[in-house]
């Protein structure tokens, strides 16, 4: 008989998850709304995992490989970009050792002084910058497309999704995991991953303690009085909380300005007016042709967030038997779902990874408790 296995999340992890689980298993997802409709939908779409994971290249090149074959599955493409970093004139030196450092571990990154780095991105002013740290493989996706695209696959090997449909409790006999309870109803399972963000802690909270927190951030796409060159790179500016990247169509996408959130459910669809404000008058100090840029849109979003930035992939020693863990992407959530999906198969099956489960397992944590500072990985380094 083929094992059940339920996803609590229908979110673009859950949706990973159940692509790679379904040939194998008997794949049931529970989203209490519509599939990505929450953090995936407001994502930026970055993929910059081997800049986030320069400790862990394995992590990091198991989902550049996986986006650049699955790139062209249905209507979801990848568009591979290098992304650069900003560096100011006291970090100079520093820079310059970090990028041959990284080099000598055969990652593609460099450090182009201000001359290079103009004559390499012309449309940027570099003059209050003593140049740039480029990573040179990375890219974006659009995020819905992505997790869609994730489901008709899963769909097609056999996986089952249930939308506007309420997960109540994980079901538990003698320390193991034996389904769910919905508002449908009792759902048999022999395994349970919950992958539903920062509402996980709440709802594991009476089998197994999930350090993680919720957090808001933003984005707004901006239209420049010209639109953006083929070849404009991704990138972030250190210090300012901020990371941007070009949209198809010539427009300027910029997010980041995270905070720690209190009221996750109440918090607000919008980018606030601070930030607005900030990149108006942030973004004509570094890039040409935007002193007169249209606001074309812009949005909020929660996620989890762990102590160290980087999410929990793990089954738990001290939950139930039969219970997977996959929360707290920290905002990594869409570049990170391949991992994830590949590091859940593990956890199931016992099969080897290409990379260490360490790196986020759960025992890596002091405590388990989320009264811990929030680290914005949009403040960049």
């Amino acid at each position: 008989m083929t094992e059940r296995v339920a996803i609590v999340g229908g979110g673009v992890i859950g949706c990973a998850v159940a692509r790679e689980l379904a040939p194998d298993y008997d794949v049931e997802v529970f989203e209490k709304g519509r599939l990505a409709s929450e953090a995936s939908a407001l994502a930026a779409g970055e993929i910059t995992m081997l800049s986030s994971y320069e400790d862990e290249p394995a992590v990091g090149w198991h989902a550049v490989d996986f986006f650049r074959e699955y790139d062209g599955t249905g209507e979801f493409s990848y568009t591979e970009l290098p992304s650069i970093g900003l560096v100011t004139p006291d970090r100079e030196d520093e820079k310059r050792r970090y990028a041959s450092r990284v080099a000598a571990d055969d990652l593609p990154v460099r450090y182009l002084d201000r001359e290079e780095a103009s004559e390499q991105y012309p449309t940027f002013d570099f003059s209050d910058h003593a140049g740039v740290i480029e990573h040179g493989v990375s890219g974006f996706v659009d995020p819905y497309t992505f997790a869609i695209t994730l489901h008709h696959d899963a769909r097609d090997d056999g996986a089952t999704f249930h939308t506007d449909t309420a997960v109540h409790d994980l079901l538990v006999e003698d320390n193991e995991v034996v389904g769910l309870e919905t508002e449908d109803g009792r759902v048999e399972a022999d395994h349970v991953v919950c992958a539903a963000g920062w509402r996980t802690r709440e709802f594991l909270l009476e089998y197994t303690p999930i350090p993680v927190r919720p957090y808001r951030t933003q984005c707004i796409v901006l239209e420049p009085e010209t639109p953006l060159p083929d070849g404009f790179p991704m990138g972030w500016y250190p210090g300012e909380h901020v990371y941007f990247r070009p949209e198809h169509n010539g427009d300027f996408l910029i997010g980041g300005w995270s905070f720690a959130e209190e009221n996750p459910e109440s918090a607000s669809g919008q980018a606030d007016a601070e930030f607005r404000n900030h990149v108006a008058e942030l973004v004509p100090t570094f890039l040409e042709g935007f002193e007169e840029a249209g606001y074309v849109d812009g949005w909020a979003g929660v996620d989890g967030a762990t102590p160290d930035t980087r999410p929990i992939l793990d089954a738990p020693a001290d939950a139930p038997d039969g219970l997977v863990v996959a929360t707290g992407f920290n905002g990594r959530g869409v570049m990170t779902a391949p991992v994830a999906a590949t590091a859940v198969r593990s956890l199931l099956t016992g099969e080897d990874t290409p990379f260490s489960l360490d790196t986020f397992a759960i025992d890596r944590f002091d405590t388990r408790s989320d009264d811990f500072e929030f680290i914005s990985i949009s403040a960049g380094d």
